[in-house]
């Protein structure tokens, strides 16, 4: 019993492995809200890349892709810093997703920032053209 039991665990942990899969990318999407205007600007930006606004500056730092059990998801680590901000609310350094924008998310005055795309190819070397 306690050989069928370990068979039993062993195989369900190879088997939700086996369904789970991440793929690192090379850049991402993102969508620049302007709050003021309501203008969408979308950034297509490899990764380390700076990407400047009026009152900061972002970076996106690793950019993944999940597919776990039929379910897809797509992640950003990035950095957000305001110019001239010393307290710790204005730094954002942390994980946006997708599908639940606003779970976490930097908090700025002017802008609204959402992931829309992690790219798999690098964006520098992309055939059409988009804008970096």
């Amino acid at each position: 019993m306690k050989l069928f039991l370990v068979l039993y665990f062993c195989s369900l942990f190879f088997f939700t492995n086996s369904i789970s899969l991440e793929i690192d990318c090379q850049g991402a999407i993102l969508r620049i809200l302007d709050k003021t205007t309501n203008e969408k600007t979308f950034f297509t930006v490899p990764l380390s890349q700076t990407i400047e606004l009026k009152n900061s500056n972002i970076v996106v730092h690793k950019c993944i892709k999940v597919e776990r059990e039929g379910k897809n998801e797509e992640i950003a680590l990035i950095s957000h810093n305001q110019f001239g901000a010393i307290d710790s609310e204005t730094k954002f350094f942390g994980w946006i997703f997708k599908s639940s924008q606003y779970i976490n998310s930097p908090n700025n005055p002017l802008y609204d920032i959402k992931l829309e795309e992690c790219l798999e190819k690098d964006p520098i070397f992309l055939k059409n053209k988009e804008s970096i």
